[in-house]
């Protein structure tokens, strides 16, 4: 799987950055962001998804490379699509490192540098969750809210073909529930063995899951299970559009035989067979055991093939499951015995098992740096701020005891 490789610098709350590996970075398998809130965990996760699609849309043909280079469209339109044009600075630096173009922000200025990359381009299927997605389970039979979020208006939109999808229920990965969509009446519901309530009357946690799952789910089945995106108006038009630039391509006499083959190759095979799902604080209103329970379909749907996945967390819970995750795949790769094997499969689904080394972990901090967890066996290790304000409470405790203690 190709590397992409991000290096930021005096953007937002980040300053110094990432000080390994020249400043960039990697994007893994599995790749997740922790830290205290405002540290840019989310800023960095933005970047990446804009990146990934500035390049797909390249690929495909959407613009040309001039086009993104002139009247600082990158900031205006880009970085103002998840909202963080304001983070840019007079000394900002922005370097990606992609498969078929570097993209550099410096002094002010937007550079994009087509690559000579052997390997074949495999257009990814980008959806970005974030933060506030909760938001769209209360909105019935409206297509937006006025002010909303670009991001969560395309999470919406991507919400509402995934219902208009279904057959019958789906069970959640959380609370023994499942998930029902009226298209009729354009009302998503939970249902349960004791009762049937609409989504935007349902615990918070729900609301926050079921846009998240259900979308999850369906990009997964069309990505990885190879089902036809063909009865979506939105699909069709686009493989008119490829149709024609291929077309053109096959027309144009000032390209020699080796590009025009290169060029048209990509766009024929321009259709997404693999997932980058970048989700915001899935823990978000969860109970723990609810948070593992979604962390093991995440990683299911979205880790595992050619799939990548970006996380931004707050929960020592999903680090720990997510180690769980890494040791249950070394213990089962060692056994040679099946009984013992499934023992560890009743612990960790098989699906929801990783290899430790798909898997990196970036603490960011309050002063703006951006710091690799090490690893200890094979596992990210627990000195982290989330295990530490665990710690704190611990240690807060003690200290009342041993006063009570003292006074008995």
């Amino acid at each position: 799987m190709f590397t992409y490789r991000l290096k930021v610098k005096n953007f937002g709350p980040i300053r110094e950055g990432y000080a390994a590996e020249g400043g960039y970075v990697p994007l893994n398998q599995l790749t997740v962001f922790c830290g205290t809130q405002g540290t840019g965990k989310s800023t960095v996760a933005k970047l990446f998804s804009t990146f990934l699609w500035l390049e797909k849309a390249l690929v495909r043909g959407d613009f040309s490379e001039e086009y993104m280079q002139l009247y600082n469209r990158f900031v205006r339109q880009l970085l103002a699509y998840h909202g963080i044009d304001g983070y840019v600075q007079p000394d900002t630096l922005l370097h990606f490192l992609g498969q078929e173009y570097e993209f550099l922000f410096h002094e002010g200025r937007f550079e994009v540098i087509p690559t000579i990359d052997d390997v074949n381009y495999q257009r990814p299927q980008i959806m970005y969750y974030p933060a506030e997605r909760n938001l769209l389970g209360v909105i019935e039979r409206s297509s937006s809210i006025k002010g909303m979020p670009e991001s969560l208006s395309t999470l919406l939109q991507d919400y509402r073909t995934a219902c208009q999808s279904l057959d019958g229920e789906v069970e959640l990965p959380v609370c023994n529930v499942r998930f029902r969509y009226d298209i009729l009446n354009q009302i998503g519901s939970i249902v349960s063995d004791g009762y049937r309530v609409r989504l935007s009357r349902a615990a918070s946690g729900l609301q926050s899951v079921a846009p998240l799952y259900v979308t999850l789910r369906h990009l997964y089945e069309v990505t990885s299970q190879g089902k036809d995106l063909e009865y979506s108006r939105s699909s069709a038009e686009e493989k008119a559009v490829i149709d024609e630039r291929i077309n053109r391509l096959l027309e144009d006499d000032t390209l020699d035989d080796e590009t025009r083959a290169r060029l048209v190759k990509k766009l024929s095979g321009n259709v997404s067979r693999r997932m980058v799902s970048i989700v915001e604080e899935p823990e978000q209103n969860l109970f723990p055991d609810s948070q593992q329970m979604l962390l093991d379909k995440l990683i299911e749907y979205s880790a595992q093939g050619e799939n990548q996945l970006i996380v931004t967390t707050h929960s020592p819970y999903l680090l720990n499951r997510l180690m769980m995750c890494i040791k249950a795949r070394m213990v089962s790769s060692a056994v040679t015995d099946d009984l013992e094997r499934e023992e560890v499969d009743a612990l960790v689904p098989r699906e929801a098992q990783i290899d430790g080394r798909s898997v990196s972990v970036f603490q960011l901090t309050p002063e703006g740096s951006i710091v690799s967890l090490p690893t200890l066996h094979g596992l990210p290790s627990d000195e982290n701020y989330l295990n530490e304000a665990l710690m704190k409470s611990n240690i807060v405790y003690a200290q009342l005891v041993e006063i009570e203690s003292r006074n008995e």
